[in-house]
């Protein structure tokens, strides 16, 4: 009886996970037959697979849908005014968002919202024009919860003529494949400019699991046949990676170098500098806190003096939500402690605890070099603030007070 018990639960196992594949068994990954596409992974891994849906990475592009757009939408907030005459309010038409450029009280053209970038600082919103895509000239920032200028427009005319090249969408997407390039130039809104079309089919949004772990179909084939089996097969372990390849793994899209061939090209394992010029992480350069986390962290003493400090000692690629300062310090306090002598030696003021907050003296914000935007009415343009991954030493950043995050 109990063998009979025991077939009948391995029939069934098997049964299981022959279902451990994409929801749609016709899917065809458009980066070939050896990926299987994340939703092979949901059966296995549901937990890890639930975290990382809300997760930056999976959030680094996604459609314009209603539930995808961040924005103000409340009255009075869904217009931006370049001048008395010339506005660009966000408007929904029949539940699709568009931005509409109206000059002197008429409307010129309406902009759809196809494709939205970003998720936790700011979103920029792109459309298709044909098989080209271009940047919409309002973004929304979420450091002051409103909208402001994309990056690279100013702030007394709206454009809709800077073209997104595949090279954002290398470090925004898991994939999206390049037509023929065209020769041609065309006058689009004034400017002459030759388009990169691409194959809106070939668009995988955000940076799914298998850019980052490595083509999956052989892994999922095989678990497939063998349910019973727990260690993973074809599948790239963080455990069977050295420290290097770790960091590859985040610096591929975390570094700002001059790459030397595209990023789709790498997968986990592959080595940085058949990437990147790496004299470009030269340690005498002042890397910007925008793109180029790596090359401000690989001039911090904490990780030159560690063996083993890697981007997810402190991150948690599958879910980020945002944590308190206590527990992201004691994150810190695993390495530096009164017992080893390396504690922080700052004077604190009367109920001010070191421990409560290493963030904000070691890791304050500073303003982007590259990026600012100007928010409706005003000539001044707004900082871009983002967390410096340079780890260091910062006299003039001890806050006043603990904030709660």
């Amino acid at each position: 009886m109990k063998i009979k018990i025991k077939s009948f639960f391995v029939i069934l196992m098997s049964i299981l996970f022959l279902s451990c594949g994409n929801k749609d068994n016709d899917y065809i990954d458009p980066r070939g037959n050896t990926y299987a596409g994340s939703a092979s992974c949901i059966q296995c891994h549901q937990k890890i697979y639930n975290d990382a849906l809300n997760s930056s990475h999976n959030k680094a592009s996604a459609p314009a849908s209603i539930k995808n757009v961040l924005g103000n939408f409340k009255a009075g907030h869904t217009i931006y005014s370049y001048d008395k005459d010339t506005k660009i309010i966000i408007e929904n038409r029949n539940n699709e968002l568009f931005q509409v450029y109206y000059k002197n009280g008429k409307e010129i053209k309406a902009y759809r919202l196809d494709i939205v970038m970003g998720k936790k600082n700011a979103q920029t919103s792109l459309f298709w024009n044909e098989d080209s895509v271009y940047e919409l000239p309002l973004s929304y920032y979420t450091s002051v919860q409103n909208w402001g200028t994309s990056p690279g427009y100013p702030a007394n005319q709206p454009h809709f003529d800077r073209m997104i090249s595949q090279d954002c969408f290398e470090c925004h997407s898991s994939h999206i494949e390049l037509k023929k390039k065209n020769t041609d130039s065309e006058n689009y809104f004034g400017t002459q400019i030759t388009p990169e079309t691409m194959k809106k089919e070939s668009l995988i949004y955000g940076i799914d699991c298998e850019r980052c772990h490595g083509p999956g179909m052989d892994h999922v084939d095989y678990h497939k046949r063998n349910p019973e089996l727990k260690l993973a097969k074809y599948m790239v372990s963080n455990k069977s990676l050295n420290s290097k390849q770790k960091l590859d793994r985040c610096v591929i899209c975390h570094f700002a170098g001059d790459n030397l061939q595209s990023r789709f090209k790498f997968v986990v394992g592959n080595s940085i500098s058949d990437f990147y010029n790496e004299s470009a992480s030269n340690p005498d350069t002042n890397p910007d806190v925008h793109g180029n986390q790596y090359g401000l962290l690989s001039q911090s003493k904490c990780f030159l003096e560690s063996k083993t400090m890697d981007c997810i000692t402190c991150h948690n690629p599958h879910n980020d939500e945002t944590e308190s300062f206590s527990k992201q310090s004691k994150k810190c306090m695993s390495c530096h402690s009164e017992v080893k002598n390396n504690f922080c030696t700052t004077r604190m003021p009367s109920g001010f605890s070191l421990k409560d907050n290493c963030i904000d003296c070691h890791m304050p914000k500073k303003s982007s070099g590259v990026i600012g935007f100007y928010l409706s009415g005003k000539t001044e343009m707004s900082p871009y603030l983002l967390r410096t991954h340079k780890i260091g030493i910062y006299p003039t950043e001890m806050p006043k007070k603990i904030p709660k995050k």
